[in-house]
């Protein structure tokens, strides 16, 4: 069976992610809706769709669509996620998917309903040098992990600072780089730790001038159930960095710390290292890693599709990581820190 899948966004994201898609022998891209002519019509000469649209309705209604991938702004994927579950298509939704808790529990309400499947892109959980670090954790090679540092940078500083681009905005993009790129960060740190209890966060527009665009930068600390924490510190303004070596515009670094030894994962050529009692530095090359887990996140949506299965991720922890970045915002904005409960 091959899946036809329906693109809502025809911008840069939705070309990198149709490339992706397109070269599993199983999918077809069969259709694109956006409201920029010019960005449809590139993306219709690029992978041959028989639809191209405005209006991502005509796509919900096509049975000739099995699929829709929702990679539009922020603020229109909720509604466009509703829509298409309740016409019983399979969606797959850029993080977050949602910018309140009150749109995500309708999101998940739908698919309740709905004979589709819900599927959210939050890519770490897939990285076989992040589920290696959770098998070490859980192995008790680095003892009880007390404290956690995580980093990550990214280089939007131009889209941030165009008035008219919709990211970094608060009615569009939801916020800032906390709700932009926080989900899968979230996601990987309560993967690895646990429950988050409570938080405390900065946020604020350091670098950016545009007095429309919301946090370019944040510090949100985590403090998790088993009296764990962690800092993650991210930027989308940082047009320079001194990791890794060379930097492309984009970094993540964890340094995990434990009682009887250290793990540091990095977007570098050596991306794993551990450091634990008795032993010197090693360096995990990602060939030696050995998982049974799925590390292609596209193909295990595929595959769920297709076969009935579970994923990796779910929906509840895209709305899990979307709690914590609400409870973030909620802190910095009162200089306070929030319990996770706390209505937001």
């Amino acid at each position: 069976m091959t899946l036809r899948i329906g693109m809502v966004g025809a911008g840069k994201t939705a070309f990198k992610i149709a490339r992706r898609l397109a070269a599993y022998p199983d999918v077809k891209i069969v259709a694109v809706a956006d409201h920029s002519r010019p960005e449809r019509d590139l993306f219709t000469k690029t992978f041959g769709c028989p639809l191209s649209t405005g209006d991502y309705e005509r796509l919900i209604l096509k049975s000739s669509v099995d699929v829709i991938y929702i990679a539009s702004p922020p603020s229109t994927r909720s509604g466009i996620a509703v829509d298409s579950l309740k016409a019983d298509k399979h969606v797959i939704c850029e993080q977050p998917m949602a910018i309140t808790l009150s749109q995500a529990d309708e999101v998940i309400d739908a698919e309740s309903k709905s004979s589709g499947r819900l599927f959210v892109a939050l890519p770490q959980l897939y990285d076989p040098v992040n589920q290696e670090a959770a098998r070490m954790i859980d192995a008790d090679e680095i003892g009880f992990p007390y404290l956690v540092l995580s980093t990550y940078l990214e280089n939007n500083f131009d889209r941030l600072s165009d008035w008219h681009d919709w990211m970094g905005t608060w009615d569009v993009g939801g916020g800032g780089i906390l709700m932009h790129r926080g989900s899968e960060i979230i996601d990987l740190l309560i993967y690895l730790l646990g429950s988050v209890e409570a938080v405390s966060a900065v946020c604020t527009r350091f670098a950016v001038g545009a007095l429309n665009k919301a946090e370019d930068s944040c510090l949100l600390e985590m403090e998790f159930t088993e009296e764990i924490a962690a800092q993650m510190v991210m930027t989308g303004a940082a047009k320079y960095s001194a990791w890794p070596n060379p930097y492309s515009g984009c970094a993540l670094r964890l340094d995990i710390y434990g009682m009887d030894g250290a793990i540091q994962i990095i977007n570098s050529e050596h991306r794993l290292l551990l450091s634990s009692k008795g032993t010197r530095l090693r360096q995990i090359d990602e060939s030696e890693i050995k998982t049974d887990l799925p590390t292609d996140m596209y193909r295990n949506f595929i595959d769920c599709i297709l076969q009935d299965g579970e994923p990796l991720v779910t929906s509840k922890q895209a709305r899990d990581a979307l709690r914590v970045i609400l409870a973030g915002y909620k802190a910095s904005q009162m200089k306070r820190r929030v319990e996770i409960m706390e209505h937001i």
